[in-house]
C-alpha cells in the first residue's frame, strides 16, 4: 500500500485563497479580503478577543509593535523585516532561558521595570498573530465552502482528494506549518476522516495533521478570558496534555499555541514543550517513511528561511533518498532547490498545483 508525505507551508494558503476568491468571483460575490504574507496589513480591521471593536494593531492595543513601526499600510518587506526582528530578540530569549545556567538573570529582562521593548512587541505579536488568523477563519462560510470543496474545478488539491481512494492508502500525513484550519475545514465538509495528532487517536484514521508550529486550533483546555495584553512571558510554557483541538468560536481566546512567523521551535523545548513535542513526532512520521516502499512525498510552498531551515532540514534528511520527492512552488527557492537536488534522486519540480492529483493518484 502506497504511503505519503505532504509537507505544507504558506504557499499552500495562499494557493487555497487565490482558488477560493475566483469561485466567488464567479458566483458574483465579493473577494475575502485576507492577506497571509503581510501581515499587519488588517490589523487595522481586526478586534481583539476582549473587545469587538476594531483596531488592535494600534497605539491603544500594541504599544510596543506600534512604537517599533508596525502599522496597515506597511510593505509586505517592512512587516516581515520588523517581525524577523522581534522573533530574533526572543529566540536568543529562549536560548537564555533553556540554559540554567543563564536562566536566573535573564529572568530579569522580563520582570525587571526596564522597557524591554522588543519582548513586549513579542507578546503582543503572539496575540496579535492568533486573533488575526482566527478572525481570518471566520470569514469564510462553512456552506460556501462546502460548495467551493464540492463542486470547484480548478484546483489540483480538491481533484486529488476528490478522487481520492483511502483503500489504496495506507498512511496520508500532512506535516503543515500553517496556523490556518482551512485544510482541515475542506476534509471535513468533503466527509473525509482525519486525526490530528497529539488530539486525536490516529490508528483509525488514513489521514493524518501534524502542526509543528501549531495552530489557532490549539487551546488551553483551562482557558481564562483574559482582558488585556499578557507582558509576563511564560517561561514554563504548555505541554501537549494542557491543550484541546477546538474550531468553533476561535476569536474569543486570547492565548493558544502557536510559533510565530521567523520562530525556531528547537529553541523552544522548554518555554513550548508541545512544539517540541510535535517536531519530533513528524521527525519520526518521516524515519518511518523511509522503510515504506511505495512512498512519495509531496512539499507545498516552503520559504526555507534561514531561521526554518534545520527544522525543514531535520525532515529531509531522515526521509528516504530514493523516494518520488515533488516540490511544488511558482517560485522556488534556489537553495532550497538546489539541496532537494542534491537529495533526492527522484525529484521533480512542480510550478503550480494542477497536477498534484495525478502526481499521487497516478
Amino acid at each position: 500500500m502506497k504511503s505519503v508525505f505532504v509537507i505544507l507551508g504558506n504557499g499552500f494558503t495562499i494557493d487555497f485563497l487565490h482558488k477560493y476568491n475566483d469561485f466567488l468571483k464567479n458566483k458574483g460575490k465579493k473577494d475575502i479580503h485576507i492577506d497571509v504574507q503581510n501581515l499587519f496589513r488588517y490589523g487595522e480591521v481586526i478586534g481583539t478577543p476582549w473587545d469587538s471593536r476594531p483596531s488592535f494593531l494600534s497605539y491603544k492595543v500594541c504599544p510596543a509593535l506600534w512604537t517599533l513601526g508596525a502599522r496597515p499600510h506597511s510593505s509586505v518587506e517592512e512587516s516581515n523585516a520588523l517581525i524577523e526582528e522581534i522573533i530574533s530578540c526572543a529566540n536568543m530569549f529562549f536560548d537564555f532561558i533553556n540554559d540554567p545556567d543563564q536562566k536566573a538573570k535573564r529572568l530579569s529582562m522580563i520582570n525587571s521595570n526596564d522597557d524591554r521593548i522588543y519582548l513586549r512587541a513579542y507578546c503582543e505579536l503572539i496575540v496579535y498573530l492568533r486573533q488575526l488568523f482566527s478572525w481570518y477563519d471566520s470569514l469564510i462560510d462553512n456552506t460556501l465552502l462546502q460548495e467551493f470543496a464540492l463542486t470547484y474545478t480548478d484546483w489540483g488539491w480538491l481533484s486529488f482528494l476528490r478522487e481520492l481512494d483511502l483503500k489504496e492508502y495506507k498512511k496520508i500525513i500532512f506535516v503543515s506549518y500553517n496556523y490556518d484550519v482551512w485544510l482541515e475545514r475542506i476534509l471535513e465538509v468533503l466527509g473525509m476522516k482525519y486525526g490530528v495528532y497529539g488530539f486525536t487517536n490516529n490508528n483509525d484514521t488514513v489521514i493524518e495533521i501534524i502542526k509543528p508550529h501549531g495552530s489557532i486550533s490549539f487551546v488551553p483546555k483551562n482557558h481564562n478570558d483574559m482582558y488585556d495584553i499578557n507582558y509576563n512571558i511564560d517561561v514554563d510554557g504548555l505541554k501537549i496534555d494542557e491543550l484541546t483541538l477546538q474550531y468553533d468560536s476561535l476569536t474569543k481566546y486570547s492565548t493558544g499555541a502557536i510559533i510565530p512567523p521567523a520562530g525556531d521551535s528547537a529553541r523552544l523545548k522548554i518555554t513550548s514543550s508541545w512544539a517540541d513535542t510535535i517536531r519530533k513526532e513528524a521527525i519520526k512520521k518521516a524515519k518511518e517513511l523511509s522503510n515504506e516502499n511505495e512512498s512519495m512525498v509531496i512539499m507545498c510552498g516552503i520559504s526555507y528561511w534561514h531561521v526554518d531551515r534545520r527544522e525543514i532540514d531535520e525532515l529531509l534528511i531522515n526521509l528516504n533518498s530514493d523516494t518520488e520527492f515533488t516540490f511544488i512552488n511558482p517560485v522556488p527557492p534556489r537553495d532550497l532547490n538546489a539541496v532537494l537536488s542534491s537529495i533526492f534522486k527522484n525529484y521533480v519540480l512542480q510550478t503550480s498545483s494542477d497536477n498534484i492529483g495525478g502526481i499521487i493518484n497516478g
